[in-house]
């Protein structure tokens, strides 16, 4: 039975006398129980923070399902961070085993090795991604992560994003794997550990059916093997391109809606901001490689403490010189330019950006004119991310 709190039940008993009301208030009450469960319950985080004193949430969340068990039915998005004693790993355990509808997870390992936590709680974590109802996961800094686990994952959601994962240097899976078709949206950021990911479990360089990518450009040239192998179905492409010292080089990608292009500005030789040449390349070869693009988005980074905000290079971008872009890309709706700095954690705000924003928008209105003409050309500076809030950004 739910327990209402007392002052609620108070305030009925006050305004309502009659019996027949109170009877259409109990009514009501059940009608919107579940839905109100299912609101209240669906996500839950369970965060602690390694550096705090504080004792983490987990033998409190297991107490609270012991007493309430169907509760834990309504769950459908869990974030949680993986703590250190194995006392709160066997705890967990018994928590992630109540979570039967889960739709997303997020986990965070702390740069725990997988083999060194409770073998329960790998079972566990295991049993999660096997569930039919699974559809997004997210993995952050765990190491020594078995080849299996991930082709398991891979094979299993529909969304699946790798940070910092690093993989275990002896393959635990079988070279003749059949082409993952299941997934549908891969986010790999950029980090130091990529690369070493993409080798040991190279069959997700294999995956056909994707529909969004999310990759930085590597000199390995993973993300161009990713393109290629879904090339045919690709919606929504986003690239960290870095410096963009590496040409994109993309190849034709008929069923691609949105473009989006992640890199630093380039200095000259006086001291002047200017756009990498492997941008204005990529920007004027789009008619060939996507036709039936609808938008394009320019993130540009620059540092907290840089030159004076000077842009050299005002000519137009070929291709957009005039009105005839039209011919070749009759979708396009959008041009969505952006301005943040290189470190996310800090506020795209005070007077320098102030100027570099402004300054970044004539300079853009100029290499954009016929764009700009048509007001399709849109701009925003960057939003300062949080530190402990990774999760949040992702679907």
């Amino acid at each position: 039975m739910v327990q209402l709190p007392q002052e609620l039940i108070d305030a009925i008993m006050e305004k309502v006398n009659e019996r027949d009301a109170l009877h259409a208030c109990c009514l009501a009450g059940r009608t919107f129980l579940a839905g109100s469960r299912s609101n209240l319950f669906r996500s839950m985080s369970l965060r602690w923070d390694p550096s705090s004193r504080t004792a983490p949430v987990f033998a409190r969340v297991r107490s609270f399902f012991d007493e309430h068990p169907h509760l834990a039915l309504y769950i459908r998005d869990l974030t949680v961070d993986i703590p250190k004693s194995q006392q709160d790993q066997v705890i967990l355990k018994t928590v992630l085993l109540m979570l039967v509808n889960l739709e997303r997870l997020a986990i965070n390992g702390h740069a725990q090795h997988w083999d060194d936590l409770v073998p329960d709680l790998n079972s566990a974590i295991l049993s999660l991604i096997s569930l039919s109802s699974l559809q997004r996961l997210h993995l952050l800094r765990i190491s020594s992560l078995p080849a299996s686990v991930v082709l398991h994952a891979a094979s299993t959601v529909r969304t699946l994003s790798l940070n910092r994962v690093i993989p275990q240097r002896l393959r635990d899976v079988s070279p003749n794997i059949l082409p993952i078709i299941g997934l549908h949206n891969l986010i790999l950021p950029w980090c130091l550990t990529t690369d070493t990911l993409t080798r040991v479990c190279d069959f997700l360089l294999a995956a056909q059916n994707l529909r969004r990518l999310t990759v930085d450009v590597h000199t390995s040239g993973y993300h161009r093997t990713l393109l290629v192998a879904s090339s045919t179905n690709l919606q929504h492409i986003e690239l960290d391109c870095g410096a963009f010292l590496i040409a994109l080089d993309l190849p034709p990608l008929p069923a691609l809606q949105s473009l989006t292009l992640i890199l630093g500005k380039s200095i000259d030789a006086d001291q002047r901001w200017s756009l990498p040449e492997n941008l204005s390349s990529t920007i004027t070869t789009l008619p060939m490689i996507s036709p039936r693009l609808e938008a394009l988005n320019l993130t540009i980074h620059i540092r907290t403490l840089g030159t004076e905000p000077l842009w050299n290079d005002p000519n137009p971008f070929p291709f957009f010189e005039s009105p005839s872009y039209r011919e070749q890309l009759p979708r396009l709706q959008n041009i969505h330019c952006s301005l943040g700095y290189s470190d996310p954690f800090v506020a795209c705000a005070g007077a320098y950006f102030e100027l570099a924003f402004q300054r970044f928008v004539a300079f853009l209105e100029s290499k954009l004119p016929a764009a700009f003409d048509e007001g399709i050309l849109t701009f925003a500076r960057g939003v300062q991310r949080s530190r402990l809030n990774y999760f949040d950004n992702l679907p």
